[in-house]
């Protein structure tokens, strides 16, 4: 094997495991945002629960390292803004994850992963779809 061959080998390993790094990283991110998207939606679910006492109108709620007492109402507007932006993440990484895949397997000359592409249909198919066919 010549140098050159060498140097070429040593790219395609070199990228191939650099892009493997990343679908790790990504995977552990993923991870930790799905154990924090259910910790977020325990939380809302106690905060929609009636109170035991009910002049109780604020409660206790950690922001960051900071504990607040603040309005029932205005804590479960922040919970579920957060929640939103966490599913934003998570739907944002999962798509980066398809990409990185595909790249990975396209770098070890595998054909990519069949129905990776996939998206499911907007509101406005989904109602021409209704309108011209007679079964939905």
């Amino acid at each position: 094997m010549s140098k050159n061959d060498e140097q070429k080998c040593l790219e395609i390993i070199k990228s191939t495991e650099e892009v493997a790094d990343k679908i790790l990283m990504n995977k552990q991110e993923l991870i930790a945002l799905d154990k924090r998207r259910q910790q977020n939606r325990e939380a809302i679910r106690e905060v929609q629960k009636d109170p035991e006492d009910k002049d109780e109108t604020k409660m206790w709620i950690t922001v960051g390292s900071m504990l607040l007492k603040m309005p029932r109402e205005k804590a479960l507007s922040l919970l579920k803004n957060d929640q939103l932006q966490i599913e934003r993440e998570i739907q944002i990484l999962q798509s980066d994850q398809k990409i990185l895949v595909n790249k990975h397997r396209d770098l070890e000359h595998f054909s990519p992963y069949s129905g990776t592409n996939i998206k499911p249909l907007e509101r406005k198919e989904i109602s021409a779809l209704k309108a011209n066919l007679p079964m939905m």
